[in-house]
């Protein structure tokens, strides 16, 4: 190699060095990419060496020297900037009805939540064995939002019992409101006490109609499309439903129809005056099992005094419903009645069954039990007091009258009676404790039952604590 050629490669090296080391000492400004110590050492080296002048090694360890100095104050403002569009973007809200993270335009929010109610039952027994004991009523956990402000959506599943069970799985369209249009595994729109949750019942279990409702051929919840609308002090509910989540893909479905109807000419925060009706046709052509029975308005007692057993040759069903309720102040009252009318093949005689209730409560400490207009429904007790906050909770005393007629045309379903006191102690909007004691009377005369026809009379003490979140 010629010594002019030596020349220029040196000085190319050289330069290849110096604009590393220009381009490290501009790194030292960005700490989190570099090791002030380890680069003031390599700067020594290369003076040492020669590579770099004295001159140049002073104003690159003093750039260094000064950068090591700035890191905290100039990181801090980056992490404060993140944090600002972070707040101005999401929203985060925990309080008594779960976790919401909400964004900033209000197009997207999201709901985590769920509900634990540990019961327990003593049986003063009469003739059938009842068995006292305790249980996971309900333990539930649940998601609903909101996507792109018009669209809802929820899931909800049970894990009582030992199992795991679909409560809600639906989608709602808003956006033709007050039109709304809901698809999914939903509550077939029927009777004020199926559509109140049963977080805000004012007794443990609902009243002895619940039978009519809530069994595996009708169903409180069912897969299909319900369009509803609303006013000031009106509801309109109507839909097409197949069956349950645990019979659905089935070759052929068994179908129905429902509507309810709500008016409240005083919907006030302390007023209410709430009427209703609803109806309820369910077509069973396919694979009928139609059988109704109630349970003691205690759950853990699997044996039910008044049951039809299956009904031959069930064609098709018409429920019908009426509602009265009322708030005046911290009292309250409610009363439904329900009739099933039964229509069979092959001319075989077709069965009318209906029952009613009535209750009533008082708040001792001056809550109003919470109307929902918009939904016809009972809400959220909300104390004046919440108990861990100088408060005492909500304290309320109810009675209820309920019976059941499961005997018609043949079919000896048989009668129950029931009278029910309840305290209800609602600590805070989301943690309740309840007392019921219930006064059970069935003339089942149907060998259907475990009684084979004989009255009984059945002493009950019920005890729940519920958490919902």
């Amino acid at each position: 190699m010629k010594w002019g050629d030596r020349v220029l490669k040196v000085q190319a090296i050289n330069s290849f060095i110096q604009g590393v080391i220009w381009c490290c000492a501009s790194l030292l400004a960005a700490p989190a990419h570099a090791d002030t110590e380890a680069m003031l050492n390599l700067l020594k080296i290369l003076q040492d060496r020669g590579t770099i002048s004295q001159d140049e090694f002073e104003a690159l360890r003093n750039t260094a020297l000064e950068d090591e100095k700035k890191p905290a104050a100039e990181q801090e403002q980056p992490k404060k900037g993140v944090a600002k569009n972070t707040q101005d973007s999401v929203k985060v809200r925990a309080d008594y009805k779960g976790l919401t993270v909400e964004s900033a335009d209000g197009n997207f929010k999201f709901n985590v939540g769920g509900r634990i109610q540990a019961d327990a039952n003593f049986f003063d027994e009469d003739q059938t064995p009842l068995g006292s004991g305790a249980e996971i009523r309900r333990g539930r956990l649940r998601t609903q939002g909101t996507m792109w402000r018009i669209w809802d959506y929820k899931f909800q599943v049970d894990f009582a019992e030992g199992e795991t069970e679909i409560n809600d799985a639906y989608i709602k369209f808003n956006g033709l409101k007050p039109v709304s249009f809901t698809l999914g595994h939903q509550k077939v729109p029927i009777t004020l006490q199926s559509m109140t949750s049963s977080n805000w019942q004012v007794f443990q279990e609902r009243a002895l109609i619940d039978g009519l409702v809530d069994n595996p051929d009708i169903g409180r919840r069912r897969l299909g499309l319900n369009v509803g609308t609303h006013g000031n002090h009106w509801t309109v509910n109507s839909g097409f439903f197949g069956e349950g989540t645990d019979d659905a893909g089935k070759s052929n479905e068994n179908w129905g129809t429902a509507g309810r109807v709500t008016f409240a000419p005083i919907a006030e925060a302390t007023r209410v005056v709430h009427l209703g009706g609803a109806a309820y046709y369910r077509n069973f052509e396919h694979d009928p099992k139609l059988a109704f029975s109630s349970r003691l308005e205690a759950h853990v007692a699997g044996t039910r005094l008044v049951n039809t057993g299956v009904i031959s040759e069930a064609d098709n069903l018409l429920l019908l419903g009426g509602e009265l309720s009322t708030v005046w102040g911290p009292f309250h009252a409610q009363g439904e009645y329900l009739r099933a009318e039964v229509g069979r093949k092959n001319g075989l005689p077709e069965p009318n069954f209906d029952g009613w209730y009535l209750q009533a409560g008082y708040f001792l400490t001056g809550e109003s039990r919470r109307y929902e207009v918009d939904k016809g429904r009972y809400g959220r007790v909300i104390p004046k007091g919440i108990v861990g906050q100088g408060g005492w909770g909500a304290w309320e005393i109810a009675f209820r009258y309920s019976t059941l007629d499961l005997t018609d045309k043949g079919i000896l379903g048989g009668v129950e009676n029931n009278f029910t006191a309840g305290l209800n102690w609602w600590a805070t909007p989301s943690i309740l404790f309840r007392a019921n004691y219930i006064r059970a009377g069935a003339d089942p005369n149907s060998e259907a039952t475990r009684l084979g026809g004989m009255d009984e009379s059945v002493n009950i003490f019920t005890l729940r604590g519920q958490i919902v979140f």
